[in-house]
């Protein structure tokens, strides 16, 4: 018993989630951000408009990566 808690407790245990769905999960937590940025400057004029185009490309190349993997 004790050397079953010292064998759970020494090994590194895996994430149940793959490490190829946890790298979505990040590019899609970008992209969620980027495009609030987006929103937040069509609704404040003046705000980083010169930001915009910069964010539309990464946007893209972001759900590019995405959806090649």
């Amino acid at each position: 018993m004790i050397s079953e808690i010292i064998k759970i407790i020494t090994t590194t245990q895996e994430n149940t989630m793959s490490k190829k769905f946890a790298y979505k999960g990040k590019l899609f937590r970008k992209v969620y951000q980027l495009q609030k940025k987006l929103t937040r400057t069509k609704e404040n004029p003046g705000h980083s408009e010169h930001k915009v185009r910069l964010r539309e490309v990464r946007i893209r190349k972001l759900i590019h990566r995405i959806k090649e993997k």
